[in-house]
């Protein structure tokens, strides 16, 4: 768990981004912030600087320790995200929630730079909103699809967030509030719409990847908008098969195939099918099919 806030406000860490006649940032100065600590209805949840940027061309940040929380909204093209040891890319209706304290690292992608709304934030309510709008998983990278009322809370935010009276901050501070609640209720829709898996889609998906080697994270990333651990029960529900079973099990299937209709050998094989090791393959295959790839070529050729 985080300390509890000493309401002495750094400043919010928005990027140096040129911003254009469309854009817009606001950011709460500290004093103003330390002006109404501990108010009854804003010490919780606080919005320390809120913007829009539109395509974003250039626009990237790091920050090794940031000094509150932030929320990024995408509502089109793609950025990329690196946080925890991981990179991901970010696209239209994603979420980005990073916590106070965590290094990071995003940018907007070259070809196709992404249009993101944002709020840096703060206060002792924040990392349950954060759990919230993240369910299970955790994830720092959230899908919610693109929400025309989800961008109008962030517009509302922003112009009161442009006002520095206390009566306004504390208007800004129940209005983030509704953006975050809001934002956990879209997460939970978007996920009881996305609920089943579509098996043949990730089968074809695995036929179309028979020469490499694919993680589990690539396949649900590009075949489902479930969580890792949703992604695999689902599938094993509906097949009695894990999702790499499965993939184990196309490959060996085409490499029979191979074996029936070529004269390739077995460390050709082997190689085609993204195996760099035949012995291990052999292995695979044997444990498969109850016998070698050469005991199969020759029971075939009976």
């Amino acid at each position: 768990m985080r300390p509890p806030p000493n309401h002495q406000h750094a400043p919010a860490e928005p990027s140096s981004w040129p911003l254009p006649a469309s854009g817009q940032r606001t950011v709460i100065p500290p004093a103003v912030l330390d002006s109404i600590a501990g108010h009854p209805l804003c010490d919780g949840c606080m919005p320390h600087g809120v913007g829009y940027y539109p395509q974003a061309r250039g626009h990237r940040m790091h920050r090794e320790d940031p000094a509150d929380d932030l929320l990024i909204y995408c509502i089109s093209g793609e950025g990329q995200l690196q946080v925890e040891g991981r990179q991901t890319t970010v696209t239209a209706g994603d979420l980005v929630l990073l916590p106070a304290g965590v290094a990071h690292r995003y940018q907007a992608d070259n070809k196709h730079p992404w249009s993101i709304y944002w709020v840096h934030l703060g206060g002792r309510e924040v990392p349950r909103y954060f759990d919230e709008i993240a369910g299970q998983g955790r994830s720092r990278k959230i899908r919610v699809g693109v929400h025309s009322r989800l961008a109008e809370e962030f517009q509302a935010l922003l112009a009161a967030a442009t006002r520095v009276q206390p009566e306004h901050l504390v208007y800004a501070a129940n209005l983030l509030r509704s953006l975050l609640a809001f934002a956990a209720l879209m997460r939970h829709q978007h996920q009881v719409r996305h609920a089943t898996l579509d098996v043949n889609r990730v089968n074809s998906y695995l036929q179309t990847a028979l020469s490499r080697r694919v993680s589990l994270d690539e396949l649900v990333s590009a075949t489902s908008e479930l969580s890792r651990y949703h992604f695999i029960r689902e599938y094993k529900r509906q097949t009695g098969q894990t999702p790499m079973q499965a993939f184990q099990r196309i490959k060996i299937s085409h490499a029979c195939y191979l074996l029936d209709i070529t004269d390739d050998t077995v460390v050709q094989i082997a190689a085609r099918l993204g195996y760099d090791d035949p012995y291990y393959f052999s292995r695979l295959f044997k444990r498969v099919m109850d016998v070698s790839p050469a005991g199969y070529r020759r029971e075939r050729g009976q």
